[in-house]
């Protein structure tokens, strides 16, 4: 997440939108000018001119950081900024954001060594496993069936969503993600021609399947039912 002073807009982040290279294209304005770098990690950045939040793979404790909750964080910046600044995120189709998620928590599973292997089958064992361990299959269209079915998700409508209500004034669009974030340049008064967005962890999914191919009657159902309000809200469907 971040907050820019300098330019007054705050950026909430939601998972398996590219949301680290949008990040890394608005950062630089949350930062007194020219001490910015780009890095793929980054501790807790607090300074007069905005916040960067905490971004890793834990360790840290931070009061800001990268998936926080809307309403925290305009209970943290207070409502006067809350109110006044330009808030936005990035949405995504959620059935190609699960076939998404579903390649990033599988390829950790494949990367597992024995230790961790052993404790996800002790889970398994006493029936404390999540989706993710509870995945069965041949190949990666059964594999995530099988995590759907187990209740696999992606979830973060708490970061667009307050008491249940929109509280962002912009969303950008992941599949016309460069030309949604140069309007959200524009917008802030920044020349966007220079912009460069990078890619960060976009290697997880090797394969080029067609989404619709990776569902069947029954997962497309469950995925129709659990993100209705997103389909029907961004218009999204199965295709």
């Amino acid at each position: 997440m971040l907050v820019s002073h300098r330019k007054k807009f705050i950026f909430t982040k939601t998972k398996k939108t590219a949301g680290t290279s949008v990040e890394s294209v608005f950062e630089p304005y949350c930062l007194p000018e020219g001490t910015w770098k780009q890095t793929h990690y980054t501790p807790e950045r607090i300074s007069a001119d905005g916040i960067i939040g905490y971004r890793g793979d834990g360790g840290q404790k931070a009061n800001w950081w990268n998936h926080m909750p809307a309403e925290l964080i305009r209970k943290r910046v207070g409502d006067k900024i809350w109110n006044e600044y330009f808030k936005f995120t990035v949405i995504r189709n959620p059935f190609d954001k699960l076939v998404s998620g579903f390649h990033m928590h599988w390829s950790h599973v494949r990367q597992q060594n024995f230790s961790q292997k052993f404790k996800a089958m002790t889970k398994r064992f006493v029936g404390r496993a999540g989706p993710i361990e509870l995945v069965k299959g041949n190949n990666d269209i059964e594999r995530f069936r099988s995590w759907i079915r187990a209740g696999g998700m992606v979830s973060d409508r708490e970061t667009y969503m307050i008491d249940g209500k929109v509280c962002l004034d912009h969303f950008i669009r992941y599949e016309n993600l460069e030309n949604g974030v140069r309007e959200v340049l524009l917008r802030l008064d920044v020349d966007p021609s220079g912009c460069v967005i990078p890619k960060f962890k976009s290697n997880f999914r090797k394969s080029r399947t067609p989404i619709v191919e990776y569902y069947d009657a029954e997962t497309e159902a469950i995925v129709r039912r659990l993100y209705a309000w997103e389909l029907n809200f961004f218009n999204y469907d199965l295709k």
